[in-house]
């Protein structure tokens, strides 16, 4: 079983909920896809919890917009202008730390991968924070692509180099106006992407999307 969760935001007791309701077992896959901290009040423990899970087998974490904005700085890399982060969320995280981000924290954030792939019963699977840029192959995708685009990712009407992308960082509820995963189609009914960011940090659900072995589609949310 593969399953992904993304867009955490800091809602650690959340994460806990949906955590116990998946029942992870040591063979199974699970896809975090970035976004731990800002907004909700408990970045820092979701980064605890992350850590000790990533001792574990078969666990990948990858990395979201927010967690770059983070790295960037406290290692004051400048990549981003002035006061990005704490528009987007950082006093929350900071407060969450006691004003004190132990480097530990940004060396396990800094080097983590963009995207994952797996193949699952012939199906391609993408798995990334933000989406793809569909004007590049995946090797050529840089990491604002992968971290922040919105428009020309979701507004694709064909599937990216036949892969299904499994993706957060646009809120479903903006898309849709629900907490349900979004599932966008090509016309001949094949899956182009799904967002599975449903706004947990924004009074939505945090879910997790399972994919089987054979090859079937599940969803579980917090509750």
């Amino acid at each position: 079983m593969i399953w992904a969760i993304s867009d955490i935001h800091g809602m650690y007791d959340t994460l806990i909920s949906l955590l116990k309701r998946i029942q992870i077992k040591d063979s199974d896959t699970m896809i975090f896809l970035g976004d731990y901290v800002d907004r909700g009040p408990d970045s820092k423990k979701v980064l605890d919890l992350l850590s000790t899970l990533s001792k574990q087998r078969n666990r990948i974490f990858l990395k979201g917009n927010h967690d770059d904005m983070m790295v960037d700085y406290c290692q004051k890399t400048h990549e981003y202008g002035e006061g990005v982060w704490f528009y987007n969320g950082a006093l929350s995280t900071i407060k969450s730390f006691n004003n004190n981000i132990g480097e530990e924290y940004i060396n396990f954030l800094k080097d983590l991968p963009l995207y994952y792939e797996l193949e699952v019963e012939n199906e391609k699977y993408l798995f990334v924070h933000a989406g793809v840029n569909p004007k590049k192959s995946l090797s050529k995708q840089d990491k604002w692509d992968l971290l922040w685009i919105r428009d020309e990712f979701l507004s694709m009407s064909e599937r990216y180099y036949n892969y299904t992308v499994i993706h957060g960082h646009t809120p479903t509820l903006y898309l849709t106006g629900e907490d349900k995963i979004f599932v966008k189609r090509d016309n001949n009914k094949k899956i182009i992407s799904v967002d599975i960011d449903t706004g947990c940090v924004y009074g939505g659900k945090l879910t997790a999307f399972g994919i089987t072995e054979d090859n079937r589609h599940v969803v579980l949310q917090a509750v």
